[in-house]
């Protein structure tokens, strides 16, 4: 998989069709990889057409299957050619190559990816409402070491379920030291205050006699600080799968992203250029 931008811009909905003239078009090469061979859906990203499978964009996504719906009698399918290509803008080629790998990984289901090729996926498929491929996306980035905090930034900003986020939160609650200002900025007022009122209910009483709960706390926060002060009692918290150890992040608060977006290595997959060969079935 070829690098790509490791800051996914953050507006991606805002597809223009490509007026039906040819100056509009001039310039734009098929791309390499994926001009694919019985691709029925034309799409321009910056100066490169890909040529795939009109049927992924249509099965998965809400906002591609309004885009590609029959068009009005005596006016041509849009995408269905290279005069009618559709113009995506506000993403790169690199990091669209890296969104359509998901469909046209050649080895099914080992998806050999960093954490910044997950999140340029996840981010993607959240902005175009590929449901499925956002699940995905944060299976595997489960799976994968992140310091919580930027765990938690990316998830949010992507409406991962909360569900999810509360072993992270929990993680942050016991690792032995506050959060400091550079994290503090990342997460936001309303998670610092989520994070505070955790561990100080942490300190209170347990149990039905008690006279404070978490509930007491803070009414708006009452249900989330509940689950994951009972996340915690229950000895589940520490480290999350993929969290890295319960410390997360040095006190010094020195980090390798910038609003939740890992960054990712230069040199492609797995660091080895090597990776980069066979993520398409066009590159062979």
């Amino acid at each position: 998989m070829h690098s790509h931008s490791p800051y996914p811009p953050p507006h991606l909905s805002r597809y223009l069709p490509m007026a039906d003239t040819r100056n509009s078009l001039q310039g734009v090469k098929p791309h390499k990889d994926y001009w694919l061979s019985g691709g029925d859906l034309h799409l321009i990203v910056e100066d490169r057409e890909f040529r795939v499978h009109r049927y992924f964009f249509e099965r998965d996504s809400a906002k591609f299957r309004a885009l590609l719906a029959a068009p009005s009698p005596g006016k041509p399918q849009q995408g269905s050619s290279h005069l009618t290509a559709i113009k995506l803008h506000n993403v790169t080629a690199t990091d669209f190559e890296t969104f359509l790998w998901v469909f046209y990984n050649p080895t099914y289901s080992l998806y050999n990816a960093t954490v910044a090729d997950w999140s340029c996926i996840l981010h993607l498929g959240n902005e175009w409402q590929f449901a499925e491929v956002e699940k995905l996306a944060v299976r595997e980035l489960e799976k994968m070491p992140m310091s919580a905090v930027d765990r938690i930034v990316l998830y949010q900003k992507h409406s991962v379920s909360e569900e999810l986020l509360i072993p992270h939160y929990a993680a942050l609650c016991v690792r032995g030291y506050p959060l400091n200002f550079d994290e503090s900025n990342q997460l936001g007022m309303s998670t610092v205050v989520i994070i505070n009122q955790a561990m100080h209910s942490l300190h209170k009483p347990a149990g039905k006699d008690s006279n404070v709960s978490p509930f007491q706390i803070d009414p708006t926060n009452a249900v989330i600080v509940s689950k994951i002060v009972a996340h915690i009692r229950n000895g589940e918290a520490g480290s999350p799968a993929g969290s890295g150890p319960p410390g997360n992040s040095p006190p010094d608060g020195n980090f390798s992203s910038t609003n939740g977006i890992p960054k990712k290595a230069s040199n492609g997959v797995n660091g080895t250029d090597a990776n980069k060969s066979g993520q398409s079935t066009a590159r062979n």
